[in-house]
């Protein structure tokens, strides 16, 4: 066809549009959240080939005591989804250990809060270089498409630890077998005949090989004798006679001779010769009942094509809306995942200066250290006026003392001057 044609056929295909939305309503919408979708299962069919490929079976399930993973482990919701989401965690936790070389790069407490365990997931796996292209929540379900990706993403890490590497896989060569040509001009008793001739002279050649040593040289030593004629003439004619026509070759294998091809060949031209004026006029005949059909189908398609334009334009129209309300929801979708993810991290954050600032609350409304002060203050000056009155009590009693020597000692001498012990007695009353 033309260029001009072409546009048409181009217009002409979506001319069963409103048949085909009708039909479209009917069925459930193709969505990245759909469970059932091929993507999911074809997903985890790998990462249960890498994890087989890592010998999960023996360091993973073994230690863990779970039964080896099924197809669709992951890929569906399961009957218990807590024991399905407890089993994520843990082969997450094993494969972040296998691509670290730390078992601590994620690890799960028993009395961790779900949103508290993924998000500490989602902080191991930032720090693998994972991106997240979905929200946070959806990890908490234990299966799905986000749940298949990051554990795809987690193999693949702990394959490269490894240093494992898919080959290209190896093909043998077969050789290439020649087929035999088969000659079905060929007769087939003479065939068969010269089979079973052919199965009797194996025979006895095994027979032969078989016999004892003893008989191989008698048959050695006979052969290298000369031959001497003991047979009749007569009787050698007459084997001749019934035996020659099979010794003669069919006619059969003649015609594999290029002469016989060369009367083949002419014998297959006259033939051709004499049927192709019949041919000739019959593809004539079906030559133009093509062309009317086509000339109807071109006279059709235009009809069509005129009758259905403004159709056409319309769905054109309709979708190039679609397509950009299209790139608009992708958009809004990352969007709204990058302000997710933000919010996330505010979120944590926010709990973190919460915890901080209550217990910088309870410690600034503490008063207990201020009592202790005050008790051992109270203390301190009940030690000091302890010490005060026994220093009073150890001073009085030393001034005494002193006292006593002193005035022994004036008693003792006889004091020429009065007026010195009037001094001594006053000076007595003044230490009393």
């Amino acid at each position: 066809m033309s260029d001009s044609e072409d546009e048409k056929n181009d217009g002409a295909a979506p001319a069963p549009a409103p048949a085909e939305a009708s039909e479209k309503k009917r069925v459930a919408p193709k969505t990245s959240d759909n469970i059932y979708s091929s993507a999911v299962f074809l997903t985890m069919e790998n990462v249960l080939e890498k994890l087989k490929v890592l010998d999960y079976e023996t360091t993973f399930c073994v230690k863990h005591h779970i039964t080896p993973l099924a197809r669709t482990s992951f890929a569906l919701p399961a009957k218990n989804p807590s024991v399905q989401f407890k089993n994520f965690l843990d082969l997450v936790s094993w494969l972040c250990g296998e691509a670290t070389g730390d078992p601590d790069t994620f690890t799960v407490d028993q009395f961790d809060d779900p949103n508290v365990s993924v998000n500490k997931m989602m902080l191991a796996l930032r720090n693998l270089g994972f991106s997240l292209d979905f929200p946070v929540t959806k990890l908490k379900q234990g299966h799905g498409e986000p749940t298949c990706n990051v554990l795809d993403f987690l193999v693949d890490k702990a394959l490269a630890a490894r240093g494992f590497q898919w080959q290209p896989p190896l093909h043998e060569d077969a050789p290439d077998l020649d087929e035999a040509e088969v000659d079905e001009a060929a007769d087939i008793g003479d065939a068969i005949e010269d089979d079973i001739e052919d199965i009797e002279e194996e025979e006895a050649m095994f027979t032969e090989v078989a016999a004892p040593v003893a008989e191989a040289e008698v048959e050695d030593q006979a052969a290298r004798e000369m031959i001497t004629g003991t047979i009749d003439a007569l009787e050698w004619k007459t084997e001749l006679e019934r035996v020659g026509p099979r010794l003669k070759l069919p006619d059969s294998l003649m015609s594999k001779e290029w002469r016989a091809h060369i009367e083949q060949t002419k014998e297959h031209e006259k033939r051709i010769q004499s049927t192709l004026p019949t041919a000739q006029g019959h593809m004539q005949s079906m030559s133009g009942q093509i062309k009317d059909a086509v000339e109807k189908m071109r006279s059709k398609e235009q009809s069509i094509n005129n009758q259905f334009e403004s159709i056409r334009q319309e769905y054109e129209s309709a979708r190039g809306e679609m397509k950009v309300i299209e790139d608009k929801v992708t958009a809004t979708r990352t969007n709204v995942n990058e302000l997710t993810n933000s919010m996330n991290s505010i979120t944590e954050q926010l709990d973190e200066l919460k915890d901080d600032m209550s217990s910088r609350e309870n410690s600034a409304t503490d008063t207990s250290p201020l009592i202790q002060i005050k008790q051992a203050l109270q203390g301190i000056k009940g030690d000091v006026n302890s010490f005060e009155l026994r220093i009073g009590v150890v001073s009085h009693t030393l001034m005494q003392a002193k006292l006593k020597s002193i005035k022994t000692k004036h008693r003792g001498n006889k004091s020429k001057d009065p007026d010195e012990d009037d001094l001594f007695e006053d000076d007595e009353l003044e230490y009393s």
